[in-house]
């Protein structure tokens, strides 16, 4: 039976650690009754679960108003689980949420349960204690909004989306608002019992405000927050989120009741920007949580987050993503995964079985595969070795094309090379001054081959790479050789 844990912790919101026992057990309930027979008369039945409320210590927790609800075990005693849930804390005086390093035990815990493969959620500012935990390193993490700048300070190393809804990264689940314990109970129940669970539960414990496609029932958010920094950062990125297109740094300092000096003075002093970098910066945010929760075109999305043409949302994502719309949607995509090395086979119908990328990750040679169909061609795929020759991780490698690896070195006769086989979508052979993480020079072998599906239409480009940087020094050095020789004779 899988089993999910309630995190007690003091000062936790009472309504939200109650709430989620009531919401997972009669949801397992609502589950167990719906469940259907298969046409062969026997009774097809989704995995089971129970609920499991715990503390530290094993003893009652106390909420932020001094209310205690009694637990059944320590967090010691869990040997294992399959997904730990933290509820949302209760804000401090000033709106805040708590000092997370008064739950370093805790958050030991639930990094060791992470690293065993159980699923991690916060909610609302419980997601400070994921953070406090190391699980939003690297990982794109959302919070209530009016939390958002005291998290991205906190852990800058998180990619804090602002405004998004609930987010899955690899295993980490976060969540904006104080009824986001909903969100999170609904989405683990889905990831660990089923499309179908999760959708039995959202109808029983939801009724006519379950979820629809990616939708669910509308969190509070109050329109305050405390602070002064944080809460004219937090009225800034407001007006900019809310406004049109022509929107511009005169109306922001006027939606601010200021001066466009001082908008400029207090904006550097908050987050080190200008008025016009913190407007631009601001949509391409929204821009990324709109292409990883939608599906519209890249046209669309960018009327969406504000921007007046698709060009100049293109050439400020780039400057701020590092990579084009389309290869951040696949480098999203990816990024969810647990392995960010799966790819279509035959565009976004099919995946690589996991078996064909274990081999791949025993080559000798680094191993990749290009979209033609993508903007700027990015990687779509890379195997374990070519991690190892360039340094780079999957999440720094995925839906960035190939060029990064020159860095500033393009007078290469090889690039010429590669350009025009790629244009006539031929295969081609040529070695390449490349550059490691580190910016160490190594010498890479590229061999290039186009994929044709069956229709003859090229789908891929499946790159191998050879690290022959030992090979091209002997060259070198017998060629010095050579010449010492020459010279003497």
């Amino acid at each position: 039976m899988l089993k999910i844990i309630i995190a007690g912790l003091d000062g936790c919101l009472g309504s939200a650690f109650l709430g989620l026992s009531d919401l997972l057990s009669l949801s397992q309930r609502a589950i167990a009754a719906a469940s259907t027979s298969a046409a062969d008369g026997s009774t097809a039945t989704p995995p089971a679960f129970c609920v499991v409320a715990a503390s530290p210590t094993g003893q009652p927790v106390r909420d932020g108003a001094g209310v205690p609800f009694d637990v059944e075990t320590s967090f010691d005693e869990i040997a294992a689980c399959d997904a730990i849930i933290v509820p949302s804390f209760a804000p401090g005086p000033d709106g805040k949420a708590p000092d997370m390093t008064a739950f370093a035990s805790a958050a030991a815990w639930l990094r060791r349960h992470h690293s065993r493969g159980a699923l991690i959620g916060g909610c609302g500012s419980g997601v400070f204690l994921l953070g406090e935990a190391g699980l939003l390193e690297g990982r794109r993490c959302t919070t209530s909004w009016w939390h958002h700048e005291d998290l991205k300070r906190r852990y800058p190393r998180a990619d804090t989306a602002w405004g998004a809804r609930l987010i899955d990264d690899r295993r980490v689940i976060t969540a904006a608002g104080p009824l986001s314990w909903i969100d999170v109970g609904l989405h683990v129940i889905k990831t660990l019992c089923g499309p179908e669970a999760g959708r039995v539960a959202a109808d029983f414990t939801l009724g006519e405000a379950s979820p629809k496609g990616a939708q669910a029932a509308t969190a509070y958010m109050p329109n305050v927050v405390s602070g002064s920094a944080d809460a004219f950062l937090a009225e800034a990125e407001r007006v900019v989120r809310q406004a049109d297109a022509n929107f511009n740094a005169q109306d922001l300092a006027r939606s601010l009741s200021t001066s466009e000096r001082t908008l400029h003075r207090r904006l550097k002093q908050a987050c080190g920007e200008s008025p016009k970098t913190f407007i631009d910066r601001i949509r391409v945010e929204t821009a990324r949580t709109l292409l990883e929760t939608s599906a519209k075109p890249v046209k669309e999305l960018a009327a969406s987050a504000g921007f007046i043409d698709e060009a100049s949302f293109r050439r400020a994502f780039r400057r701020y993503a590092g990579m084009a719309p389309s290869a951040y949607r696949v480098w999203a995509r990816a990024k969810s995964q647990d392995k960010a090395q799966m790819f279509s086979v035959r565009k976004e119908s099919e995946f690589i079985p996991e078996i064909l990328t274990t081999i791949l990750d025993t080559c000798v040679n680094g191993v990749t595969l290009t979209d033609p169909d993508l903007e700027d061609a990015p990687i779509v795929y890379a195997n374990k070795r070519f991690h190892e020759i360039t340094g780079y991780d999957a999440e720094e490698i995925i839906g960035r094309n190939c060029r990064f690896l020159q860095g500033d070195d393009r007078d290469q006769e090889g690039l010429r090379r590669l350009r025009e086989a790629i244009r006539n979508h031929q295969p081609v052979e040529v070695t390449l001054r490349n550059y490691r993480r580190d910016g160490q020079l190594f010498h890479n072998k590229l061999n290039i081959t186009p994929l044709f599906d069956a229709h003859g239409k090229l789908i891929y480009f499946l790159g191998v790479q050879y690290d022959v940087t030992d090979q091209v020094r002997a060259e070198a050095e017998i060629g010095d050789l050579r010449a010492k020789l020459q010279s003497i004779a």
